[in-house]
């Protein structure tokens, strides 16, 4: 084959494989960019910052939750940081009380920004913490790559920030969420980078409908919309040769992208895990949160999950607000051990003993599947 040929086909093929990996979340991004689109357009010169502005309306509007809006000013600060292959990541940090010493870290999901892991992470601000969030390259405000590469390139880009955060912050806490492929990055990093990451204090982490392998990911793309196109006896091989190819044109080791794998051998840092997800999500697999949960039980007993029947994508703040908030800050007072301090959150926030009480499943949910482990381990299971 001749030089030509040799870079039209590889042309071709790297068009395949980003093609196909910028179509597992397709229709999530076209939502999300038609209702913040329909939420108003952003001018830098008439709003500060606009992107606050829209997102508070998508909270009133579209989530049903005003208690999720942010007031700021001087406090929501950009900045920018540098990855170790020289890419530019924007960044910005939200100051809830410059004294303190806790910080969140917040992933967003695949066709997201910034600013939808700031909102996510938006209860914990009730309980005194910084929050931190960035863009993913190729997303956002941060420098555009090549390859879209669900995670194997973007582990790069949170290892760079919490490298950021440590040597500027030097933070005493870090509780670390993620959503769908930032879930899946922050898991990725946590595990792979294990010794580099026990240097900085996280405490726990939040994984919300994440994937556990690029693997799994695919399979389940295959089921959900693609059944008809690829037969389940053509599966396997038609994964390994997108991920041939995706290793031969991206020269990053996809094979490697397995969550799972790294729970065999010893992990030096292990730390408490709220993994939640819906049955009926059709852009991650909820069994791969199943799974990690089972995992994780011989590393840490105090993991707990929560799986709705019913939640699309990434949306259970919106369906299912007052029982993930109390979950989540439930959990974080576990860890963290401060019961008025969570007591004022949950009031702040609207989440009384009333709600709990008469409205803790939502109008949408027929069942949830919840476990906390520390409470089979008091009981000696």
């Amino acid at each position: 084959m001749s030089k030509v040929s040799i870079k039209k086909h590889k042309k071709s093929r790297s068009k395949l494989g980003t093609k196909i990996f910028k179509r597992v979340n397709l229709r999530f991004k076209l939502f999300y960019k038609l209702l913040e689109t329909t939420m108003g357009q952003t001018n830098k010169n008439k709003y500060y910052y606009p992107e606050l502005r829209r997102m508070n309306k998508i909270m009133r509007k579209f989530y049903k939750t005003p208690q999720l809006q942010l007031k700021a000013t001087d406090n929501l600060i950009p900045f920018n940081f540098e990855t170790e292959d020289g890419v530019i990541i924007s960044g910005m940090k939200y100051i809830t009380d410059p004294n303190s010493k806790k910080w969140v870290v917040s992933l967003h999901w695949f066709a997201g920004h910034k600013y939808w892991a700031l909102f996510e992470a938006r209860p914990f601000i009730e309980l005194g913490y910084n929050i931190l969030v960035f863009d993913f390259r190729n997303h956002g405000e941060s420098e555009s790559t090549d390859f879209v590469t669900m995670g194997a390139s973007e582990v790069k880009d949170f290892r760079a920030a919490m490298k950021w955060l440590h040597e500027n912050h030097k933070p005493d806490t870090i509780g670390l969420m993620g959503m769908s492929m930032g879930g899946f990055t922050m898991q990725y990093g946590i595990v792979k980078y294990n010794e580099e990451f026990s240097k900085y204090n996280i405490k726990w982490a939040i994984s919300d409908s994440y994937y556990g392998s690029i693997k799994t990911l695919l399979v389940h793309t295959r089921n959900v919309w693609l059944k008809n196109l690829v037969s389940y006896k053509k599966v396997g091989k038609s994964i390994n040769r997108i991920i041939k190819n995706q290793i031969q044109d991206t020269d990053l080791d996809w094979n490697d992208l397995d969550v799972f794998k790294y729970y065999e051998s010893d992990l030096k840092m292990i730390f408490p895990m709220f993994l939640m997800h819906c049955r009926n999500d059709n852009v991650t697999p909820f069994d791969d949160s199943m799974r990690l949960f089972v995992k994780r039980s011989v590393h840490s007993r105090d993991d707990e999950i929560l799986i709705y029947d019913y939640s699309s994508h990434c949306l259970s703040l919106k369906h299912h607000y007052y029982q993930t908030v109390y979950r989540w800050l439930m959990f974080e007072n576990k860890i963290m051990k401060n019961d008025e301090a969570t007591e004022r959150a949950l009031k702040s926030l609207g989440i009384n003993s009333e709600i709990i009480d008469n409205n803790f499943l939502e109008k949408y949910e027929v069942n949830t599947f919840y476990v906390n482990s520390t409470k089979n381990k008091k009981k000696g299971k």
